[in-house]
């Protein structure tokens, strides 16, 4: 009997532990994590129930205690963490998470929130421009961007790979990028991201994608021969042409930018400009082209290219010139007949066809007779002011004048030469004919 009631009494024991065991487990709440920092040395900080230790798990193993403090006001409990460890951790993905344990039941709680972070990984670039907001006509757009120093970018366009970018290095730590896609894009909309990797082998996520647009470009210039009238000289000559109204225009000379200038519109859509070089011009021959940009910056390709020549040393050129050298977009234009000023450059207009789709076309004889009243006729190339302003085509066609001449001389002496050796080779045959007929007639006798 009384061994029955022992036992009695051992089984309400642990009947009632078990039940407070599991009272006391539920009562455990699951910390939080809060704030966290990564690295090879993250750290850490969260919160959690009163009364209980808080353990932290690095993948799965546990891999300390954070410090713990009470929240004053609050039924809850601060801890902060710091992870310092002699081995460096291992490139790639890490999970943390935090369990809490009661201090009198040495209950664990349920695990916190999961917290996942990287560990040397190269970051993915991150792209600028083009963006949709961006606005261009270009065919092989910049791409440009930032990555981390020492470290090389590939470009990826509408899902293929289209090449890289050399090793960028730059003291902050962060290289910028700009890469030109080495063939042309089609008109429309086009998608483009990056992925960066380093010397190591090591390579980032892709960057983030972004979608821009290349519509079709901006109608070109069209260039007319400069010509020198009484209000310019011949190392400076004027640079004329016709270009679209609200159109910025930017002047090559020599395949370098000489400059800029707005055109004054004209109600008829096209609008006629005449520019001043900055500088003088050295003597020789040159070349001059023109791209248009209109108001949203969208450019245009190049114009035509007008061959021209200088004669006349700009040195002494120079000397005779203004102290301003900035690009005269008014130049004034002469009258044919009293050298007084009709009016300025800008404000004349003339007129052209436009074509459906708006481009600019070659101006047509009415323009062109314009042109020449609009600088006193000095561009029929037989005033006196327009010495030393030569058409490269004219200029070509003399050269093939003296190539032909030489051609046709080198033609007769072949043809001379040819009938001496054919009279030579008669004459020869002539004389072998006779001595042998002579030695016949030594036979018969």
């Amino acid at each position: 009997m009384k061994v029955l009631k022992s036992l009695l009494c051992l089984g309400l024991v642990l009947f009632f532990s078990a039940i407070f065991c599991l009272e006391a487990r539920a009562e455990v709440i699951a910390p939080e994590i809060t704030k966290f920092v990564g690295g090879e040395n993250f750290t850490m900080m969260g919160i959690a129930p009163r009364e209980s230790e808080v353990l932290i798990y690095l993948d799965g193993n546990f891999v300390g205690q954070a410090k713990t403090e009470v929240i004053a006001e609050k039924n809850e409990l601060g801890f902060n963490f710091q992870y310092k460890e002699a081995e460096k951790l291992a490139d790639g993905t890490h999970m943390v998470m935090a369990i809490a344990k009661d201090k009198t039941s040495l209950v664990l709680s349920a695990p916190s929130n999961e917290v996942k972070f990287t560990v040397n990984v190269l970051p993915a670039p991150t792209l600028i421009a083009p963006n949709e907001k961006t606005i261009t006509a270009k065919v092989k757009p910049l791409i440009i961007g930032l990555t981390k120093s020492g470290s090389f970018v590939k470009i990826f366009i509408d899902g293929i790979y289209n090449g890289k970018t050399k090793i960028l290095n730059h003291q902050s730590g962060t290289a910028n990028f700009a890469y030109e896609p080495f063939l042309n894009l089609s008109r429309g909309q086009h998608e483009v991201y990056a992925v960066a990797e380093d010397s190591l082998g090591k390579t980032s996520q892709p960057s983030e994608i972004f979608y821009f647009n290349i519509e079709a470009p901006m109608p070109a210039p069209t260039m007319l021969k400069p010509v020198v009238n009484s209000n310019t000289t011949d190392s400076k000559p004027f640079i004329v042409g016709l270009a679209k109204n609200d159109s910025k225009v930017k002047v090559y000379i020599d395949k370098k930018f000489n400059g800029e200038f707005q055109v004054k519109n004209d109600k008829s859509g096209t609008a006629n400009f005449a520019y001043k070089p900055t500088r003088p011009l050295t003597r020789g021959s040159h070349l001059v082209y023109a791209v248009a940009v209109d108001q949203l910056g969208k450019q245009s390709d190049w114009s035509n290219i007008a061959y021209f020549s200088t004669k006349n040393s700009a040195i002494a050129e120079s000397a005779q010139e203004e102290n301003s050298n900035v690009a005269n977009t008014e130049a004034p234009v002469i009258s044919k007949n009293s050298d007084a000023v009709e009016e300025k450059a800008s404000e004349l207009t003339i007129e052209q066809t436009e074509s459906q789709d708006n481009e600019i076309k070659q101006a047509d004889g009415s323009s062109l007779e314009k042109i020449k009243d609009f600088f006193g006729g000095s561009i029929k190339g037989k005033s006196k002011n327009n010495r030393g302003m030569i058409n490269e085509g004219e200029f070509n066609q003399g050269k093939l004048k003296l190539s032909l001449v030489l051609f046709i001389l080198f033609l007769v002496g072949v043809v001379a030469w040819l009938l001496w050796v054919n009279r030579e080779l008669v004459k020869e045959r002539r004389l072998q004919n006779e001595a042998e007929e002579k030695n016949k007639e030594n036979k018969l006798l």
